[in-house]
């Protein structure tokens, strides 16, 4: 072929150059010269002709040499799928080779190396899906599905190469590759997905072909035996929890998807993956706009929210395991801790899901709220903490920053009445909290079993830093907020609290939340001169920057004495007249009280 074309462009230059000389001789010789204009055609063929044959050649090189293995025999070449491939030399070869795979499970290491190369650029990407075909690239992923490591890359490139397609696949080619689907097609439909960015609207009609093929029994054409190490269901909700939008739409638009992969259709290794997937949808998108005619992404994270919880209480009422991770739990409590502290002050008794209204408490512009029963928060904290006793600290810490916030903010709007409904609220919510724990029974000198203890850590190392805990912009908080805080508060306890010799340390864990509460409502006051003067008193558990000390650093573990401690308690206790202090402190301290549960 490269020589036939060489020879053809040797033919075209001299045509090109003789077939003018050999006109004017004739010419001169005033003979006949219209015959020469099948040379000029000639010519004028080869020359269009030409680029065409340099790409087929050029295709036929990608295929033997660049994208597989060389072969010294003649290839046959494919007119449809070379227009399929737009006349593209590296898109042919790579559609020949893929389509290849998809009969026999074999793959060349330079196949995959070339694919690599290319799957970031959207043209190239969509001229390979179109040129293999929805069918054929289902098949090719299908090989994937139990393969070796080599195709088990194939798999990471093809799957990163159609999420980059997937924005400029049409209508045809999604249909095509989610019907008709054999038994364990679901498998390879998941495994297209799980790396790689995709469109928000091409993953969503997927992970709806692979859950409608998971609902179906064997007879009806659904998976006889699911292998529990590698369902795709895990690569489905994977593929979901690093697209939000996806993964909202997903719950949101199925009245049955969160209470089927909460109750109903629990995986073995894909705890994470369903629980990354429902954070996605619950936490991300919080905003303050629509209606509930007319929800916005906002609305519907805070509907799903609560959709959440209360599903997660029936189910533990049940004795079933949990399907997500207590982290999951955590962290979505913790981005709806306002709602959380709203309804610990409450009967809780609504079966509403979304907070349609602004409490006079709340800061300007707080998003859509999610409504809870307070029986559902009290057991689904009770198990998260149980679970895994990290869960108390990620709850308290975003329980401490919101409760800086909302009493900051009502402190600086000088009505009194505001303040001490807000911290009615701090209160009972720091109270509820508290009571989940199981701890709050636990008396002087008693011995706490591994687990308790662990929980008891948990609840001292937040309160020995809550005034240190920084605010992080706005509400709500995110997973990555959530790690901050963590990282912040174990590098503040890098050993426990001194038991023995703080003499006046709380010695609870429910004097320890309380205290913190009682702190906190004190900074907001101090910090908008709401105490008036105190001249007479001694503050040395101020700090120069108006800060009051935390607990640890008012009992230092070598101290002997801590006099920092007993001037806060002195001034703590007493009754400021002239100020709201006092009935402040009762209200956050009834409210702590009655949000412990009657029955143990």
């Amino acid at each position: 072929m490269d020589r036939f074309e060489r020879d053809l462009a040797r033919l075209e230059t001299a045509l090109g150059v003789h077939e003018p000389r050999i006109r004017q001789a004739l010419s001169q010789l005033q003979l006949d010269t219209s015959a020469l204009s099948a040379l000029r055609e000639m010519g004028n063929w080869i020359s269009s002709e030409r680029p065409e044959l340099r790409r087929r050649n050029e295709t036929i090189q990608s295929m033997t040499t660049t994208w597989g293995a060389d072969a010294a025999d003649m290839v046959p070449f494919n007119e449809a799928l070379y227009n399929r491939a737009s006349s593209n030399p590296e898109v042919y070869a790579a559609a020949a080779q893929l389509a290849d795979t998809a009969k026999t499970g074999n793959v060349d290491g330079k196949t995959i190396a070339e694919l690599e190369k290319h799957i970031g650029d959207p043209a190239f990407a969509t001229m390979l899906m179109n040129a293999l075909g929805a069918t054929t690239f289902r098949n090719v992923m299908a090989k994937t599905v139990k393969g070796n490591k080599t195709l088990a890359r194939l798999q990471v490139a093809l799957s990163k190469a159609v999420g980059t397609a997937s924005p400029r696949l049409d209508a045809s080619w999604r249909r095509e590759f989610i019907t008709g689907l054999k038994p364990q097609d679901h498998q390879a439909l998941a495994k297209a997905i799980k790396h790689g960015s995709f469109d928000s609207s091409f993953l969503l009609q997927v992970a709806r072909a692979i859950d409608a093929h998971d609902r179906k029994l064997p007879a009806q054409g659904g998976t006889a035996l699911r292998d529990p190490h590698d369902d795709p269901i895990t690569d489905m909700m994977t593929a979901l929890s690093r697209n939000p939008v996806a993964a909202q739409d997903f719950f949101a638009q199925d009245p049955t998807a969160l209470k089927r992969f909460l109750a109903e259709r629990p995986t073995v290794s894909g705890k994470q993956a369903v629980g990354r997937a429902i954070e996605a949808a619950t936490t991300v998108f919080r905003d303050r706009d629509g209606t509930a005619q007319n929800p916005s992404r906002g609305f519907t994270s805070a509907r799903l929210a609560s959709e959440f919880i209360h599903l997660q209480a029936e189910r533990a009422l049940m004795g079933a395991q949990p399907a997500v991770p207590a982290s999951t739990t955590a962290l979505i409590l913790s981005a709806y801790i306002p709602d959380v502290d709203l309804v610990a002050s409450r009967s809780g008794l609504s079966g509403a899901q979304v907070r349609s209204t602004s409490d006079a408490t709340m800061p300007p512009n707080e998003p859509w709220g999610a409504q809870f029963r307070t029986e559902d928060l009290r057991t689904v904290m009770k198990e998260a903490f149980e679970e895994d006793p990290k869960t108390v600290r990620t709850l308290m810490t975003a329980q401490t920053v919101w409760a800086r916030r909302v009493l900051d903010h009502n402190a600086a709007s000088g009505d009194p009445g505001r303040f001490m409904a807000a911290a009615k609220e701090v209160g009972a919510g720091f109270g509820l909290i508290t009571d989940a724990t199981g701890l709050a029974g636990i008396a002087e000198g008693q011995k706490l079993d591994e687990a308790k203890s662990q929980r008891m850590k948990e609840i001292m190392m937040v309160v020995n830093s809550g005034l240190a805990i920084p605010q992080h912009g706005g509400w709500p908080i995110t997973a990555g907020v959530v790690g901050a805080w963590n990282s912040l508060i174990e590098d503040s306890a890098k050993t426990d609290v001194n038991k023995n010799q703080a003499t006046h340390e709380a010695n609870t864990a429910k004097a320890r939340s309380k205290f913190l509460a009682d702190q906190l409502a004190a900074q907001a006051m101090l910090d908008h001169g709401l105490f008036g003067q105190q001249d007479h008193r001694s503050l040395s558990f101020v700090k120069p920057d108006g800060s009051l000390m935390t607990l640890g650093e008012m009992t230092p573990k070598d101290a002997v004495q801590h006099p920092n401690f007993d001037a806060y308690e002195d001034w703590a206790n007493d009754d400021h007249e002239g100020t709201i202090w006092l009935e402040t402190k009762e209200r956050l301290e009834q409210a702590y009280e009655n949000a412990f549960s009657e029955h143990k």
